[in-house]
């Protein structure tokens, strides 16, 4: 590969980990001699908290689009248990190619999420009508009251 062409390769991985740092608050870094060693991928992140964790990234910064022969490599370096993420640079912009599985995975998990979400306004929304019903009462008064609602409604489901 000729020097252009690494530092071209250096500098979009650099520009890669700088986006994903931005927007997910975390610690991604070029993967030293860029996979070269025992660390597969061109960019890791070495926060196991952190949702790029779970990835492995191959990043392409290369006029000819070889997607196929890309994806090769990132199979052949895919460490188990990583979701392979090709990153590639066209026109100036970045772009990423997942598997179909891993990104109807991706909408799955925000379906679920905006459904807890869902469920957590309306238990917040319940919780806030109850505290307009305790107004300044002592935490006993509270206690007892919600016990005597709470007995209140067994009576009446019997």
């Amino acid at each position: 590969m000729p020097i252009n062409a690494n530092a071209k390769g250096k500098r979009a991985e650099r520009e890669v980990a700088k986006l994903i740092n931005q927007h997910l608050s975390t610690n991604v870094r070029r993967t030293p001699q860029s996979g070269g060693m025992s660390i597969k991928g061109d960019i890791i992140d070495i926060n196991p908290d952190s949702p790029a964790f779970d990835y492995h990234f191959e990043v392409k910064d290369q006029k000819k689009l070889m997607i196929p022969k890309w994806w090769e490599q990132i199979y052949d370096d895919l460490p188990p248990g990583k979701i392979p993420v090709n990153v590639f640079k066209m026109n100036a912009k970045f772009y990423a190619t997942l598997e179909f599985k891993d990104w109807l995975s991706l909408l799955v998990e925000i379906k679920e999420l905006k459904e807890t979400q869902i469920t957590l306004e309306e238990e917040l929304e319940s919780y806030t009508h109850k505290d307009r019903d305790f107004g300044n009462l002592t935490s006993e008064q509270m206690s007892e009251k919600t016990y005597n609602e709470t007995k209140t409604k067994e009576k009446n489901n019997e």
